[in-house]
């Protein structure tokens, strides 16, 4: 493994213009040490001539109310158009003055990309190069090249590059190919959208699938849907060089897809989107304010399969259980969230009660919630999520005859994360599991630290995982009949769908590889059996909750009051 090695590559480009997102995927590579060596403009401005009848007679009037609305009207800020090479030259220009600031002149910083100028070949609506071309680009020695312009690439061309040439589609092209990007999961409410990182081949669509990510569709709104998927497909190209980096190979799977190719949308289609987005404001909106999430926790004792319920106060709710047994007792805790407060403290539930008695073990001003427990040489410790606080935090719990308590320890991480999770492994290191909160339902980060103190520092690939349905913790990662077995929260039609399990297959602090291998939902029988997110076990019992939808008038002032505060 060779974390120093260069990485070269080139990008394709249509002209001087490029959309944000473009420019930022670039602006990151180059963050990171990867030289940006050769720029590749099209340099073909010839188009055939059509007279002013021609134009009228063959318009495609079939899709004007998308043209028109795609070119005046919709404008998602991360398809907004800059000027590239001085774009470029002024990020240079900034990281320069920063490296000499710090006394640290790389030379990768110091150079600037070559520019090169090509007229392609066109065949009807694929795009070839000239051999002398060719034969240029392959002079530079790039390992990729990324395809923002160009349009359908065909040809040799293609190996012109150590690892070819490397293409976004903002879709799961075994769903969806063709476009626009994101468009049709939200017109057939299509409850995934994938994001590829392909490297192309001479087939449409069809080319070596690099890198695959899965978000869950937005449905109230096609521009913040759009967004979303261009912003955070960003880092595609940089997570698989990191993977070129640590494995010194890349192994990408040829797509088989057979989906039909989708094409921009006609008229009527046009006129059912505008209805669309008009209904499912309302209706989310509705469903915000009058459609509540309300959670419980069950358990069931080892050798009883009969599932036993918490019963929170009115108005209030149980999640995120956790379980541990000491000498003294099994004590179940708890999120106790109350609607009234708008906010959640830790509670415990202890087996000598039989569970009926709820002990509230925090007051903090700040949401508490996710009470990780574990014990480790004699001590029992609680890391539950405090995003509010900005930090990922360690407490002692504290048995006493009288009220259990938890004691701070040490700060662990500094950062707004959700469900932190810590795993000892084999290796003797400790790995903190975690999502960022604004990307809470699709993204997993990784720290590793050397002593369960810290400090922690960032896995080298992350995020390690970007999946709506298997990303965000969901208890604690246990050994399972010899598997390393983590729960996920799947959260791709809603919050808190189900759990995934997935067998961890090789962790390090460079690789994260896993695969999922069971899903667990909530009994249709029981009154919470909308959803489940968290579920833990020890030798005594295994607990887990679960979610209904309901309204209460607590409930309702409080989504009031989210509302007027996030404004």
């Amino acid at each position: 493994m060779d974390l120093n090695k260069t990485i070269r590559f080139g990008v394709l480009l249509d002209g001087d213009a490029v959309e944000q997102w473009q420019l930022d995927t670039i602006k990151l590579l180059i963050d990171n040490g990867i030289e940006l060596a050769l720029v590749i403009k099209n340099g073909d401005k010839s188009k055939p001539y059509k007279s002013f009848w021609d134009k009228v007679l063959h318009y495609p009037y079939r899709q004007i109310l998308f043209r028109i609305w795609h070119r005046y009207f919709f404008k998602p800020e991360a398809k907004q158009q800059t000027n590239f090479m001085e774009e470029i030259s002024r990020f240079r220009s900034a990281t320069l003055e920063m490296t000499r600031e710090e006394s640290v002149i790389s030379t990768e910083v110091e150079k600037s990309p070559a520019l090169m100028t090509v007229i392609p070949i066109i065949k009807g609506i694929s795009t070839y190069f000239h051999d002398d071309d060719i034969a240029k680009i392959k002079s530079y020695d790039l390992d990729f090249i990324l395809r923002f312009g160009f349009d359908i690439i065909r040809g040799e061309v293609l190996n012109s590059a150590r690892y070819g040439i490397w293409s976004f589609h903002h879709d799961d092209e075994r769903v969806v190919r063709g476009g626009p990007p994101g468009f049709w999961e939200f017109m057939r409410k299509i409850p995934k959208n994938g994001v590829i990182l392909q490297q192309l081949t001479d087939k449409l669509d069809k080319g070596l699938i690099l890198r695959r990510l899965q978000f869950d569709t937005t449905l109230h709104s096609y521009k913040f849907h759009l967004n979303r998927i261009y912003e955070e497909s960003e880092m595609l190209p940089l997570q698989v060089t990191k993977e070129l980096i640590v494995n010194g190979k890349l192994e990408p799977v040829l797509s088989q897809s057979e989906a039909p190719i989708q094409h921009p949308p006609r008229n009527f289609m046009m006129l059912k989107y505008f209805w669309l987005c008009f209904w499912r404001r309302i209706v989310f909106h509705f469903n915000y304010f009058f459609r509540q999430e309300d959670w419980n926790v069950g358990y069931r004792l080892k050798g009883n399969n009969s599932v036993n319920w918490l019963k929170p106060p009115k108005s209030d709710y149980f999640a995120d259980p956790f379980v541990i047994t000491t000498n003294n007792d099994t004590y179940l805790f708890f999120e106790w969230f109350s609607n009234k407060n708008g906010k959640a403290d830790l509670a415990i539930a202890k087996k000598s009660e039989n569970f009926d008695v709820y002990h509230k073990i925090t007051d903090f001003p700040e949401h508490r919630s996710y009470p990780f427990v574990f014990e480790y040489q004699g001590v029992i410790y609680c890391m539950p999520e405090a995003n509010q606080t900005n930090k990922v935090s360690l407490y002692r719990f504290v048995e006493t005859d009288g009220e259990p308590s938890l004691q701070w320890d040490c700060d662990l991480l500094d950062g707004c994360y959700v469900d932190a999770t810590l795993h000892h492994h084999s290796d003797g290191k400790w790995y903190l599991f975690t999502t960022p909160q604004k990307q809470s339902h699709t993204h997993l980060l990784i720290y590793v630290a050397d002593d369960l103190r810290g400090p922690y520092r960032p896995h080298f690939n992350n995020p390690v995982k970007v999946d709506c349905s298997v990303s965000r913790m969901a208890g604690v990662i246990q050994n399972a009949d010899g598997k390393l077995v983590r729960p996920a929260q799947n959260s791709t039609h809603h919050y808190g769908e189900s759990i995934t399990l997935n067998n961890i297959i090789q962790l390090n602090e460079y690789q994260y590889i896993e695969e999922t291998i069971d899903e667990i939902k909530p009994d249709k029988n029981w009154t919470y059996n909308k959803g489940t997110h968290t579920i833990n076990s020890d030798e005594v019992m295994t607990v887990f909750d679960a979610k209904r939808f309901t309204f209460t008038w607590k409930g309702f002032v409080q989504q009031w009051r989210q509302k007027f505060n996030s404004r």
